[in-house]
C-alpha cells in the first residue's frame, strides 16, 4: 500500500482518481482549504494565497499528484481571472515543492496535470505530438508555466510524469455536463464552423493513465491523454444528440455570438486541432473507450 497525496482532489478527476486508488488499497490524502473527512480519504489544510500547508500530509508520503488549479472555463477571462488561472497552478505547486524539500522527502513518483491547450488555440491539419509547440496565446503560455513549475520537484522524485489532458467526458462534470441539458431538450448544436477538432478522453481512461503514471516505472516525461479518434465539434455534437435519442437540427452557434458572450475564452471552443497519443500507445496503454459513440452511450446510460 502506498500513500498518495492529491492536490485538487475534490475536483472531477481528483474524486475519480481517489476512488480508484482506494479500491486498490492505497492511502489517499487530499489538500483542502476546508478539510473534512470524506470516507477513507484523509483531508489536510492548505491555503495557497497565504502559503500555508499542513506538513502532516507529507509524513510517510510516497507519491504526489498535482491537479489543483482554477477552472479554465468557469468564468470570463478578465485580466484578474487570467492571473488567478496561472497562479493557482504555479503557486500551489511551489508550495508543495517547498514543503517536500523542507521535509527532505524522496518521492517514488510525481504526476502533474497539464492540458493539450499547450499546443495553442488553433485549428490546423497538424497532428501534435508531445515534442511539438503550437501557437502562442493565453492557454499555451499558461500550460508552459504550469509544466515549468514541475521542474524543481524532479530533484525529489524518482520519476516525474506530466499528463496533458484533452476534453474529459463524464456526466459528473466538465464540458459534457454543461452540454447535456441543452442536448436533452433537442436543442444541441455545433459551435462556430464545427470543423474544429475535439481531442477527447473518457474519465475512466484518464484515471487509468494517472494510475499507470504513478506506479508503472516505464511512464516518464510528457504524455498526451486523448483517444486515437479525431472527432470534429460537429461530429461530436451529432453523436451526442444520437446517444440521447434526440434530433439534431439546430444551426451552428455563430462564432461572433460566442465571442460576444465569452470574450477571448470563446477561442477555446471555436478552435481545436488533432493530438497524437502514440507515445501513450507505445507504452502499452489500452483504452477502454476509444470510440466516441460507445463512450457517450455508456455515459448517458448512467444518467
Amino acid at each position: 500500500m502506498a500513500a498518495v497525496l492529491i492536490s485538487g482532489g475534490t475536483g472531477l478527476v481528483g474524486r475519480a482518481l481517489s476512488k480508484k486508488l482506494m479500491a486498490q488499497g492505497h492511502e489517499v490524502r487530499v489538500l483542502s482549504r476546508t478539510p473534512k473527512q470524506s470516507g477513507n480519504v484523509k483531508s489536510f489544510f492548505w491555503n495557497v494565497e497565504q502559503q500555508q500547508i499542513d506538513i502532516a500530509a507529507f509524513e510517510g508520503l510516497d507519491h504526489i499528484v498535482h491537479l489543483a488549479g482554477e477552472g479554465i472555463a468557469e468564468k470570463r477571462w478578465t485580466d484578474q481571472r487570467k492571473r488567478d488561472i496561472v497562479t493557482s497552478r504555479v503557486d500551489s505547486m511551489k508550495l508543495i515543492t517547498d514543503t517536500v524539500k523542507l521535509k527532505n522527502i524522496q518521492l517514488k513518483s510525481f504526476v502533474g496535470a497539464s492540458a493539450i491547450g499547450i499546443y495553442g488555440m488553433t485549428t490546423s491539419n497538424n497532428i501534435f505530438s508531445e515534442s511539438d509547440s503550437g501557437t502562442k496565446d493565453f492557454l499555451s503560455e499558461t500550460c508552459v508555466q504550469w509544466e515549468n513549475a514541475y521542474n524543481t520537484i524532479s530533484l525529489n522524485s524518482d520519476k516525474t510524469t506530466i499528463i496533458r489532458i484533452g476534453v474529459v467526458l463524464s456526466a459528473e462534470g466538465g464540458a459534457l455536463k454543461k452540454l447535456l441539458p441543452q442536448f436533452k431538450l433537442g436543442l444541441g448544436s455545433a459551435l462556430g464552423s464545427g470543423k474544429q477538432y475535439m481531442p477527447w478522453i473518457h474519465l475512466d481512461d484518464l484515471v487509468s493513465i494517472f494510475t499507470e503514471a504513478l506506479f508503472n516505472h516505464c511512464y516518464k516525461g510528457v504524455y498526451n491523454a486523448v483517444t486515437s479518434e479525431h472527432i470534429t465539434n460537429k461530429e461530436f455534437s451529432v453523436q451526442l444528440a444520437k446517444s440521447l435519442h434526440k434530433p439534431f437540427f439546430m444551426p451552428n452557434a455563430p462564432a461572433f455570438v460566442l465571442k460576444l458572450i465569452l470574450g477571448e475564452m470563446a477561442n477555446m471552443v471555436l478552435t481545436g486541432t488533432r493530438i497524437s497519443n502514440q507515445k501513450l500507445v507505445n507504452e502499452g496503454f489500452v483504452f477502454r473507450f476509444s470510440n466516441l459513440s460507445e463512450a457517450l452511450e455508456k455515459i448517458v446510460s448512467k444518467k
